[in-house]
């Protein structure tokens, strides 16, 4: 009967919302924002921004109708990506927020709470084609970014290892900053990296930051060249930063030092407090 023609299009939709979210939107000249490729690049980037696309369903709709029904569709393909990325996100070592969710009530809701809070920033409808784009964002820093909201959650749960104090007699450095050349390692970006020195003994742990510092620059920033490092740096009043090449990777997140950059970069921080303001900036290859 006609009640169940209208159920069979009901069910009919997600199937065609799904078919429809490749690329067919070639037709309305897309040039809204750059999507992110996936977790790593919105570290780097600084937030997550998805794309959606999805078409209205057929039918004798209006077209005000159909612009609602295909702009709600894009905005569930894009969040459904949102949530992809995230779960992606490595907190430390192989340890992704897919896994920490699974183990951890606090995780699984602060992610469903992350998902909740993102921004739709632009969103168009084509009529000729029925075809709807919703850009979906959640930032890494601000207020309800994931660094203010997940990091300290995720620090609970993944401790670092011992704090590293240098012998007696070190000299007091005089650097504001810290730069982590790790272009020469198999390094990987994620919600928790660390620099360490030898024994695993930690140098810098954002874990240990203050929540307005995750919130206002994040754990932190993320770079391929040393004097795009250096000017990032100079944009939050950094005069004399350290560079410093890292000697190999641990657990493929915490890039590790030697125990004399690590003296000279504890000595500094003694001096001007530069760790505790997330002044750090890691160059990728």
């Amino acid at each position: 009967g006609p009640r169940g023609g209208d159920m069979r299009k009901v069910l009919l939709l997600p199937v065609l919302f799904v078919l429809l979210v490749t690329a067919v939107f070639a037709a309305m000249g897309d040039n809204g924002p750059e999507a992110v490729a996936g977790p790593e690049a919105a570290i780097v980037s600084g937030s997550i921004v998805v794309k959606g696309t999805a078409a209205a369903p057929e039918g004798a709709l209006t077209q005000a109708q159909m612009r609602v029904m295909a702009l709600r569709a894009a905005k569930v393909v894009a969040l459904r990506e949102v949530s992809e990325i995230i779960d992606g996100v490595t907190i430390s070592g192989d340890t992704r927020v897919v896994s920490s969710k699974a183990a951890s009530d606090v995780i699984r809701t602060t992610v469903e709470g992350l998902i909740k809070g993102a921004q739709v920033t632009e969103e168009s409808y084509d009529p000729q084609s029925g075809l709807a784009v919703v850009y979906v964002s959640v930032p890494m820093k601000g207020e309800g970014g994931i660094y203010g909201q997940l990091l300290p959650k995720a620090g609970m749960i993944y401790p670092g290892g011992p704090r590293f104090v240098p012998s007696p007699g070190a000299a007091p450095g005089g650097h504001d900053g810290l730069i982590v050349d790790v272009s020469g390692v198999q390094f990987r970006p994620a919600l928790i990296n660390r620099v360490v020195t030898s024994g695993a003994q930690v140098v810098y742990d954002p874990v240990t930051l203050e929540r307005e510092t995750l919130v206002s620059y994040g754990a932190a920033a993320y770079t391929n060249d040393v004097d795009k490092a250096r000017a990032l740096l100079a944009s939050r009043g950094s005069k004399n930063p350290l560079v410093v090449r890292a000697s190999g990777v641990v657990d493929a997140t915490d890039a590790q030092i030697t125990p004399e950059a690590a003296a000279e970069v504890f000595s500094s921080n003694l001096a001007t407090g530069f760790l505790k303001a997330a002044r750090v900036v890691f160059v990728l290859r």
